[in-house]
């Protein structure tokens, strides 16, 4: 067993196509938090635990989860897997098959969403309640924002941010509390803030 990575490269087209399944990526986001065994990851969804092993297998095999200790219970082996690491990027050399890495994205991001709603919903009381009103001292970040922008300034800008983020994971304090963060980022078709849709009338 070897300790969680920060991120994996995926290789190779297959592994691509593994992790593109929606249920798969359902698995894996679940694993990237915690272990769990298959049949607690069965009752968790309310799936047939075939299904669950299935998939797990499918993820192991391509290197995306891995078994971190076994329990005997009731005279059965139960494996517990947790991902392999906590974010996975594809190669540039497989960046050609658009629709595959476009899914793997789609699904990926839809997955963070709903995990960030079960964070939501499972935050404690105080997370959301604060005596000092003032702006800028609440411990609470939540926006939704749009701009427009070449491609390469959005990228040159989210470069930036990742280095925000490699700060962010640096305040580690035992004596802190714990905070969630999730972020994502991508191109639309069109603007859904009046200001901008107005912009967009203008130049028609």
């Amino acid at each position: 067993m070897s300790g969680q990575k920060p991120y994996m490269i995926i290789q190779d087209l297959e592994q691509l196509k593994a992790v593109s399944d929606p249920f798969r990526t359902k698995l894996l986001s679940l694993l990237l938090e915690q272990s769990y065994t298959g049949q607690q990851l069965a009752k968790l969804l309310e799936v047939p635990r075939s299904k669950v092993h299935y998939a797990l297998n499918e993820l192991e095999k391509h290197g995306f989860v891995e078994i971190i200790k076994t329990e005997e219970k009731g005279g059965v082996l139960q494996k517990y897997y947790k991902a392999t690491a906590k974010g996975y990027i594809p190669s540039e050399k497989i960046l050609p098959y658009v629709e595959d890495v476009g899914n793997y994205y789609k699904e990926l991001i839809m997955n963070i969403l709903n995990r960030a709603r079960v964070r939501t919903l499972t935050a404690p009381e105080e997370a959301f309640n604060f005596a000092e009103s003032e702006q800028g001292k609440q411990p609470l970040v939540a926006m939704q924002i749009e701009t427009q922008a070449t491609e390469e300034q959005f990228i040159e800008w989210v470069n930036k941010y990742r280095k925000l983020i490699d700060e962010f994971l640096n305040m580690s304090d035992e004596g802190g509390n714990f905070y969630y963060l999730t972020t994502i980022g991508f191109q639309i078709d069109e603007p859904f803030f009046e200001e901008n849709k107005k912009i967009i009338n203008k130049e028609d």
